[in-house]
């Protein structure tokens, strides 16, 4: 198989640049929504759970949100996981383009992928300084305590998990079955 020209490979570039880019916006649209949504959730759960005494009608209710917020929670972390793994196929692809022969552009992708995953530095004796350090929140991002696809519905979840079990023991101590 022929290796494709250099205008072939530069409007493959563009295509995938710009498919990264608004499915990275996209995701970070995802998040806000997905974190407005469940803080909503939690608000208006924490306000029912605030009345005291609890009457049997909020104890319910607050089982159904606890409910509908656990379904968000998953589907939160089923589309934040997909689209993490779309924008790392485009990354992947980008880094193929910028590692092809006779690439002689810039290749930011190459370098992101040098400095986060394979924890090394990069050097461009162009610029000052030479040499480009990462910090400690960019080296650890990708561990899955750090990763929003994981760790907002993780945290969420425990939320919404702990605000149902304590309403079922409000229903159940009221001697009310659901």
């Amino acid at each position: 198989m022929d290796q494709p020209t250099t205008p072939d490979l530069e409007r493959s570039y563009e295509y995938l640049l710009n498919l990264w880019t608004s499915g990275v916006r996209d995701y970070h649209s995802l998040i806000s929504g997905y974190l407005t949504a469940n803080s909503i959730f939690v608000a208006a759960i924490g306000l029912l759970v605030s009345r005291q005494p609890t009457l049997r009608i909020f104890s319910v209710f607050i089982v159904v949100l606890c409910i509908f917020g656990l379904v968000v929670t998953l589907q939160m972390a089923i589309v934040l996981g997909r689209f993490d793994l779309q924008n790392s196929l485009w990354e992947w692809r980008l880094r193929g383009i910028e590692r092809t022969p006779g690439w002689n552009h810039f290749t930011p992708f190459g370098d992101l992928y040098t400095l986060k995953d394979q924890k090394t530095f990069v050097t461009d004796q162009q610029n000052t300084p030479i040499m480009f350090h990462t910090n400690w929140a960019f080296r650890v991002h990708r561990r899955w305590w750090a990763h929003r696809s994981i760790s907002f519905p993780l945290f969420f979840g425990i939320i919404y998990l702990l605000f149902l079990a304590w309403s079922i023991a409000q229903l159940l101590g009221a001697r009310i079955l659901i």
